[in-house]
């Protein structure tokens, strides 16, 4: 594997970081769904994916870089809980999933290092509280309500493209581990946004890596922490919603009190 295939498992792996620092925070609204079952998901996922690029960098001397107490823990658990169940495997006992969560970053921050040599310089870890499925559920989003959603973001999505634009078909390029058997030449990645910042930066890192494989690049997109901060203070405030829509005023009165929070909130001058 190449450093931007390798890349596709850490991404992975640190987007099932995500899932629980989302259930950490949000357990209360998918409390109908089985959250230990979520987060089971979730960190099996996490140790796959992390062991693919320790398998891939290091393939005869795993027994070296185990030395690394912290790599260790990684492949104890993948060996011998989600790769097989073993007998004598004992599970380590949390105080919530915060902790979890805590874990997971500080072992897929070691794999990175010990890895460094075979991943791309450019690559970040950028971890955010978001799982695109639980999102969803935990706010009702509907195919319905996505499809309104995205209209208003994007005005003129679904225009046909007018007959007078050249234009070439591509087959798509979907999954990094297909590169093996297509012909490049015939495939194109695609780039998508998703229904808040959150989602879309994972949806962004997602296509730079298949676009990057595909044609051998090195571009990245990572977040923007202090932006991020003040969507989330706004969508608490209320002036936006949860996929980052900005708030209507009902009527002149709701008009003003939404002037008056935002000059409050050192938004508007005056």
């Amino acid at each position: 594997m190449n450093k931007w295939e390798l890349a596709r498992y850490i991404i992975d792996g640190k987007k099932s970081v995500d899932t629980v620092l989302f259930l950490a925070e949000n357990g209360s609204k998918v409390s109908n769904i089985d959250i230990r079952q979520e987060v089971n998901d979730a960190k099996q996922k996490f140790y796959v994916s992390i062991c693919v690029i320790m398998d891939k960098c290091f393939p005869k001397t795993k027994k070296a870089i185990c030395s690394n107490s912290i790599i260790a823990a990684i492949y104890y658990e993948r060996d011998k809980n989600f790769a097989h169940k073993d007998d004598n495997y004992t599970a380590k006992e949390y105080t919530s999933l915060q902790e979890i969560a805590d874990e997971m970053i500080e072992q897929i921050r070691a794999v990175k290092e010990l890895c460094s040599e075979f991943l791309p310089q450019e690559l970040s870890l950028d971890f955010v509280a978001f799982d695109s499925k639980l999102f969803r559920i935990a706010n009702g989003i509907t195919k319905d309500i996505e499809e309104n959603v995205l209209n208003i973001k994007h005005l003129g999505r679904n225009r046909p493209i007018p007959p007078n634009v050249p234009t070439k078909e591509f087959k798509i390029f979907y999954d990094t581990e297909d590169i093996k058997k297509i012909d490049p030449k015939e495939y194109a990645a695609i780039l998508q946004t998703g229904l808040c910042m959150e989602e879309t930066m994972q949806h962004l890192q997602d296509g730079v890596i298949r676009i990057n494989v595909l044609y051998g690049l090195d571009i990245w997109v990572s977040i923007n922490f202090d932006a991020l901060k003040e969507i989330i203070h706004m969508r608490e405030l209320g002036l936006l919603d949860i996929c980052d829509i900005p708030y209507v005023p009902k009527n002149k009165k709701d008009e003003k009190r939404i002037v008056e929070l935002m000059k409050k909130e050192g938004l508007l001058n005056g």
